[in-house]
C-alpha cells in the first residue's frame, strides 16, 4: 500500500511493508503469530538537504511494528507531520 500526502508544502510518501509473522519476545505470554507492519516514510522538499533522501522506517509509539496496514499508514503520516512541524518550528526560531 502506497500513499502520497501534501502537508505544509511538503510531499509525504508513505508505503507499508509487511514484516511477516513476528513472534513475541516474552514466551510466557501465549498469543498467536500474526503479521505486523512498518511504515516507510519519505518527505520530499524543494531543498533535498532539509530531509534525508532515504526512507525512514516507522513503528508505533513503543517502537514495535503496527498491528494493521492502516495503522502503519496513518502512523507514518503522523510521524512525518511531526517531523515537518519540528523542522518548521526550528527554522522559525
Amino acid at each position: 500500500m502506497n500513499r502520497t500526502y501534501e502537508y505544509r508544502g511538503y510531499a509525504i510518501q508513505v508505503s507499508v511493508e509487511a514484516n511477516g509473522s513476528v513472534p513475541l519476545e516474552r514466551s510466557e505470554i501465549k498469543r498467536p503469530l500474526y503479521p505486523r507492519y512498518a511504515a516507510m516514510v519519505r518527505i520530499a522538499a524543494n531543498d533535498p538537504s532539509v530531509f534525508p533522501a532515504q526512507a525512514l522506517k516507522v513503528g508505533d509509539a513503543a517502537g514495535l511494528p503496527f498491528n494493521s496496514d492502516i495503522d502503519a499508514l496513518m502512523g507514518g503520516y503522523s510521524a512525518a507531520c511531526r517531523l515537518i512541524d519540528d523542522k518548521l518550528a526550528g527554522s522559525a526560531a
